[in-house]
């Protein structure tokens, strides 16, 4: 027998006793062929798919046809170039943010890379900076990591031209967790929230912002018009879900 046939002897067994589970929903992944989710957590995962609003990436209904601006956006230009996500904010997607967000989980994140590895980044090619939307200092130390510095991390892994930078964007207040507020509140609670610490590195800069979820947009609104303000070239928005 071929050592090579028995090295897949004993994988197919260690399979069969010591499966891997779908880090969604837990469920015994017994065929080799599925790495991270297991058949119906995959295809519960939805891909945000043309045609979206060319600014801030709204996905528009089945019948249009092709991108153009949405209502929004006509009435209230948002400050960054472009805004896109990569899937939709539902399950399982929620589940693998919450237990990375709030329960210090990097298990989940091979599982996320996964997902991002089949999102066209084309659109961001061009950035010089990735800056994800930084937490309050107390908040860090509380949650004891940063989602979106690690989600930073994944989208630009393989580009070299494009640096993770963690160091730019500060949060000067501790505010009210923007969950629990609505729209004129959230807009409200980070007006002059946010300041550049090494402002120096930022004039003439593409700058790609990067966080967890777009909900109404606040916070990378909030976070654009800081970067623009010291001289950015422009803001792009990237996160990795959308609700």
């Amino acid at each position: 027998m071929k050592l090579l046939d028995v090295f897949t002897r004993i994988q197919d067994a260690a399979d069969l006793f010591f499966p891997h589970c779908c880090i969604a929903c837990g469920e015994k992944l017994f065929d080799r062929s599925l790495c991270f989710f297991c058949r119906e957590c995959r295809a519960a995962i939805q891909y945000i798919e043309s045609p979206v609003c060319r600014r801030c990436g709204v996905e528009f209904a089945a019948y249009h046809h092709r991108e153009h601006f949405c209502g929004d956006c006509l009435q209230n230009f948002p400050p960054y170039t472009l805004a896109r996500s990569v899937v939709r904010y539902s399950e399982p997607v929620k589940k693998l943010l919450y237990r990375l967000k709030y329960r210090e989980d990097p298990s989940v994140l091979p599982g996320i890379a996964d997902i991002v590895s089949c999102y066209d980044m084309s659109e961001f090619e061009q950035c010089d900076y990735a800056v994800p939307v930084p937490l309050h200092i107390k908040r860090l130390r509380r949650r004891g990591l940063n989602q979106s510095m690690l989600l930073a991390d994944l989208f630009f892994k393989e580009t070299a031209d494009c640096t993770v930078r963690s160091d730019i964007l500060v949060r000067k207040y501790h505010t009210v967790s923007q969950t629990s507020l609505g729209g004129e509140a959230r807009r409200k609670n980070l007006v002059n929230a946010f300041v550049c610490r090494n402002g120096e590195d930022v004039p003439g800069k593409r700058i790609c912002l990067v966080d967890d979820v777009f909900t109404t947009g606040t916070t990378v609104a909030e976070c654009s018009k800081t970067l623009l303000k010291y001289g950015a070239k422009e803001v792009r928005i990237l996160t990795f879900a959308r609700a």
